[in-house]
C-alpha cells in the first residue's frame, strides 16, 4: 500500500452513481474553495466516501454535505496545516488524498510558502509513510522555479517537493478556471459595470488559454479512478488562447457594456507601488482586509508571462475528455451582469436572442 499503483476499487459495489460504493475514500484538501466544490461533486457522484478537512464555518461548507450519500461526506473540523498530527488523523483512512489547498496572495498568517511549497511537502511525506494508495496534487499551469511570480515559484517548489516525498503522485496543472464563481471574468464584468475605465497592466497581452472549472473537476475524478495516471503530470487547458485583452473585450461584449472601449493601460511598476501599502499591511495586521484582485506584486508579476499548455505534455486527451467551448452556455452566468437586463437584445428594446 505504498503509492505503486495498487487497485482502490477493491470494495466497489452499484452500478456506478451516487448511492454505490466505489471503494474509493478520499481525503480532500481545499475542498471548500472554488475547484474543491466540483471536484466533491463528481467524487460524490461516483459514491465514493470523503472526509473534508477545513477550518472555515459552516456556512462556507454546508453546500457540500448533500454532495455525497448519506454518510459518505464526513466534516473534519479545525484543520492546521502545520501540524504533522492533524494532516495524519485526515488521511490515516484514505486511500487517495487529493490536494487542491492555494491561496492568491500573502498575508500575515500564510504565506506562499506554507501553502505551495511547505504542506504539499508535509501531506506528501505523511502519505508516504501513511500509506496513502493514490496522491493527487493539483498545482497551476506555467508554474517555474524562475518565474517572476512568487505564486508561481512556489508552486513550482510544492511540485517538486510532492515530486521526491511521493514519486508516483499525480501532478495536475489547470490554467486559467472560468465558470459560475470565478474570480477571472467576473471580476472583469463587475468593474466594466462599477468604474468609467477598466485597466489592463502593461498591454494585456499575456496568452492565456482559459478552462471551465468543472472539466477539470471531472479530469481529477478520471484520475482517481485510474490507477494508470499515478506518477503522470497533466495540463488541463482550453483550446482556444486568449490574451488579458481579449478576455476583457470578450466579457465586455457579453454584457454588452455602454464603455466597452475605455481600457487603461498601465505600467506594471505603477501598479506595483500602489499595491506596496496594501499588501505591507496584509502582512502585519491580525484581522482580514478587502484584497482587490489583481492589487498584489505576485499577480502583477505573473501578467509577463503566457501560459500556454505544452504540446508534448499530457491533457484532457489523454483522460479521455473533450474540453467545452468557451462559448454559450459556459460564460452564461456572465449575462447576470448585462446592462438593460438579463435578456436584453444588442440594444435595449430590441428582445431576447
Amino acid at each position: 500500500m505504498s503509492g505503486c499503483g495498487l487497485p482502490v476499487t477493491y470494495e466497489s459495489r452499484g452500478t456506478g452513481g451516487r448511492s454505490s460504493i466505489s471503494g474509493i475514500t478520499s481525503t480532500v484538501f481545499g475542498a471548500t474553495g472554488y475547484l474543491g466544490r466540483y471536484v466533491v461533486n463528481h467524487l460524490g457522484k461516483s459514491g465514493s466516501r470523503m472526509i473534508l478537512p477545513t477550518r472555515c464555518g459552516d456556512n462556507a461548507k454546508q453546500h457540500l454535505k448533500v454532495m455525497g450519500d448519506l454518510g459518505q461526506i464526513v466534516d473534519l473540523a479545525g484543520l492546521k496545516i502545520r501540524d504533522d498530527s492533524a494532516i495524519k488523523y485526515a488521511v490515516e483512512r484514505s486511500n487517495v488524498v487529493v490536494n487542491l489547498l492555494g491561496r492568491e496572495w500573502e498575508t500575515r498568517n500564510f504565506s506562499f510558502d506554507d501553502v505551495h511549497r511547505d504542506f504539499p511537502e508535509r501531506l506528501a511525506r505523511i502519505c508516504k509513510e501513511l500509506g496513502v494508495e493514490r496522491l493527487v496534487h493539483v498545482s497551476a499551469l506555467g508554474a517555474t522555479l524562475d518565474h517572476p511570480s512568487k505564486y508561481y515559484r512556489t508552486k513550482a517548489e510544492g511540485d517538486e517537493a510532492v515530486r521526491a516525498a511521493f514519486p508516483n503522485a499525480t501532478v495536475v496543472k489547470p490554467a486559467k478556471l472560468i465558470g459560475t464563481e470565478d474570480r477571472l471574468l467576473n471580476v472583469f464584468a463587475e468593474h466594466t459595470c462599477k468604474f468609467p475605465v477598466q485597466t489592463l497592466i502593461d498591454d494585456g497581452g499575456s496568452k492565456h488559454q482559459p478552462v471551465y472549472v468543472d472539466d477539470v473537476a471531472l479530469a481529477i475524478r478520471a484520475i482517481v479512478h485510474d490507477e494508470s495516471t499515478a506518477g503522470r503530470t497533466f495540463e488541463l487547458c482550453g483550446e482556444k488562447i486568449l490574451t488579458m485583452e481579449d478576455m476583457l473585450k470578450m466579457t465586455q461584449s457579453i454584457i454588452r457594456a455602454q464603455n466597452a472601449s475605455r481600457i487603461v493601460y498601465v505600467p506594471s511598476f505603477i501598479l506595483k507601488m500602489l499595491a506596496a501599502p496594501h499588501e505591507f499591511l496584509l502582512n502585519r495586521v491580525p484581522f482580514p482586509l478587502p484584497t482587490p484582485t489583481g492589487l498584489t506584486r505576485s499577480y502583477i508579476d505573473a501578467q509577463g508571462e503566457d501560459y500556454l499548455k505544452d504540446p508534448k505534455s499530457e491533457g484532457f486527451k489523454e483522460l479521455g475528455i473533450v474540453p467545452a467551448k468557451l462559448e454559450g452556455v459556459v460564460i452564461d452566468y456572465l449575462r447576470a451582469f448585462r446592462f438593460g437586463g438579463y435578456d436584453v437584445g444588442a440594444t435595449a428594446g430590441q428582445g431576447s436572442e
